[in-house]
């Protein structure tokens, strides 16, 4: 089956998105410069345009796709021919995303995300139909098999011309019918009011974003602008003028502001957090709307971050660990995230609602104690000390002092041995049952929690000065891609030694639930 006609459409569209700068520069702004890089440089834009479109319109006659015994093949390759196979159990997540240009289509966009390395690890769907990615999405799930058969021949029987393929949609009988053959429950969890995105707006400084987008402009604009001389004069002028100052500077941190909370409502507008029994939704956007899903049981642990704003407003971020490999291609997408700015007190109590398997605030958090606040204060700052060398050789001149550089190697001390108290205090550690779980961090702090069946492997360490205090660190590693390392350090020695019997029941566990049938550390889905 080929892809759908409009994904060479939407890639031809993709290329021009990703080449506008170039294009407005070689074409618009220097259109008439004749240095040798701008004319030579026209011909080889145009020439790799060319072949890119040949490319693009070629490898729509020869992709294709098809399914059978639970197995997607994929068919790839102009000259060389390529085929890869990905089994329904092998994937992961599914994302669906509608940019502005598939809701002037009326279509959408969809990934099937897998467990696997390399280059072929997702199924991706530029451009497809709603109801055929509907259908794709019901007919991956558990408990398929025994009636998958039975709806394509139902499908088939009604009307052939509307078996679901590429670019022919399933009639809305037949996807209603597959709906209600799965019908999920669900439960929406959080939907953010506007006072929660009014505080996003300001917690992720995302206003901030207009000045590199200002600066990137102007250096795009610089040809067809004034002369340096005339706009250092205007520059004077309106320093000149206090008020005239003050009109310019209210204005722009208007725009500044008006820009970051348009920003965060259009991108966290409509945003939906919601769950059935065995997978967790996410809905987002108003213009770019993305939704993503993921099985519970293949999530492999969480993490619970603060930058040193959401401190202060008393927000957290959570994200979901999972083997699956996300499209990080795709920045503005974070699937992996539950939601950037949830207060705290939420964020416990939609985790344990929605992963009643993790209890957080149950578990009792245990602080370091007062001799590893030593150690890290005695421990060396490679980082001050090739600084402070680095000062020492070049000294900086600074408000006409050329003695500056001790007081900035000594403003760099103080800031680490801040970050290392701060550390102290905020580093909790629990384990409880069958769950770890720890707080670190100075400025910022991250929490990890997992269960011990998703550990794959752990250990612990000392140096020579944490062994003289009788302290040390122990390292887990979670399937993730990459792979999820987590660190505690300076934490008492006798625990990292219980910790280590802790880790070693795991065994125990997994053969006890592979007796029930259920490998926790296989994915499957």
């Amino acid at each position: 089956m080929r892809y759908h006609p409009l994904s060479v459409a939407f890639r031809i569209y993709q290329l021009i998105k990703n080449n506008f700068i170039l294009i407005l520069l070689l074409f618009v702004i220097q259109r008439n410069s004749e240095a040798w890089y701008f004319v030579y440089g026209r011909y080889v834009f145009l020439a790799i345009v060319i072949l890119r479109l040949f490319y693009i319109i070629a490898s729509w006659f020869v992709e294709k796709y098809e399914w059978k015994d639970r197995t997607f093949h994929i068919h790839k390759g102009i000259f060389v021919k390529h085929t890869s196979t990905i089994p329904f159990t092998r994937i992961q997540n599914v994302t669906r995303k509608t940019t502005v240009f598939h809701k002037i289509v009326g279509l959408t966009s969809l990934t099937f995300e897998t467990a696997m390395d390399g280059e072929d690890d997702s199924i991706h769907f530029e451009v497809i139909t709603k109801k055929h990615a509907e259908y794709l999405i019901e007919l991956v799930q558990p408990g398929k098999e025994l009636n998958e058969e039975q709806e394509l021949k139902k499908v088939e029987a009604d009307n052939r011309s509307d078996v679901p393929t590429h670019n022919e949609e399933l009639r809305g009988n037949d996807v209603q019918e597959l709906k209600k053959l799965h019908k999920p429950n669900r439960k929406v969890h959080f939907t953010p009011e506007k006072k929660d995105l009014w505080k996003a707006s300001f917690t992720s400084l995302s206003f901030l974003a207009i000045v590199p987008i200002m600066f990137a402009g102007l250096e795009y604009l610089q040809p067809v602008l004034p002369d340096p001389d005339e706009i250092e004069g205007l520059f004077q002028r309106v320093l000149a003028s206090k008020w005239l100052f003050m009109i310019i500077l209210v204005l722009a941190l208007t725009v500044a502001v008006t820009f970051g909370v348009a920003r965060t409502f259009i991108r966290y507008g409509k945003y939906e957090i919601s769950s059935d029994e065995r997978y967790i939704y996410i809905h987002r956007g108003v213009l770019d709307e993305s939704y993503f899903a993921i099985e519970k049981n293949k999530i492999q642990g969480l993490e619970m971050k603060q930058s040193l704003m959401k401190r202060i407003f008393g927000l957290v971020e959570v994200k979901l660990i999972s083997s699956a490999n996300p499209n990080t291609g795709d920045e503005s997408l974070n699937v992996n995230s539950l939601y950037p700015f949830l207060p705290v007190q939420t964020a416990y109590e939609l985790i344990e609602e929605i992963l009643p398997v993790y209890q957080l605030k149950t578990a009792k958090l245990e602080r370091l104690p007062r001799k590893s606040l030593w150690v890290k204060l005695l421990k060396p700052s490679w980082i001050w000390i090739l600084a402070t060398i680095g000062l020492f050789y070049f000294k900086p001149e600074l408000f006409g002092t050329n003695h500056v550089w001790w007081m900035l190697s000594i403003g760099l001390l103080c800031f680490i041995v801040i970050q290392r108290v701060l550390d102290f205090f905020h580093t909790r550690y629990a384990v409880a049952g069958d769950q770890v779980q720890w707080w670190r961090g100075g400025l910022t702090s991250t929490m990890f929690v997992t269960k011990r069946r998703n550990i794959i492997e752990m250990s612990y360490s000392q140096t020579r000065l944490q062994g003289i205090f009788g302290i040390a660190s122990v390292t887990t590693m979670n399937r993730a891609t990459p792979t999820h390392i987590e660190t505690i350090d300076d934490i008492p020695f006798p625990f990292a030694m219980e910790f280590e019997q802790w880790y070693l029941k795991r065994q125990g566990e997994i053969d006890l639930m592979e007796g029930d049938g259920e490998n926790p550390t296989a994915p499957k889905i």
